[in-house]
């Protein structure tokens, strides 16, 4: 009876480490997935982001901008807005 008990307890152990190693497989593969998106995503606004100023700045509205980009409006707004936070934080600091 004891050694039914832990050939049991063996029994589990072992499909817990197989699961927990399988939960982390995949943690470590939606990671590796998001890390990438992030960094798609930062070269993409690091690429558009001056022409969006220069069209913003022409008067380009941000809604016109995300017909062309395929970039939510909002989300280009925030890029223009924290792009000329940032010019500001700039021109403060060297005066």
């Amino acid at each position: 009876m004891v050694q039914v008990k832990g050939s049991i307890v063996q029994a589990l152990v072992t499909a817990t480490r197989a699961t927990l190693d399988q939960i982390r497989q995949n943690l470590k593969e939606r990671t590796q997935t998001k890390e990438q998106a992030l960094r798609e995503y930062a070269e993409r606004k690091r690429e558009l982001l001056p022409q969006l100023l220069e069209a913003h700045e022409k008067g380009v509205a941000t809604r016109e901008l995300q017909k062309i980009t395929g970039i939510s409006h909002t989300t280009i707004a925030r890029w223009i807005k924290a792009a000329k936070q940032e010019k500001e934080k700039q021109n403060v600091s060297t005066n």
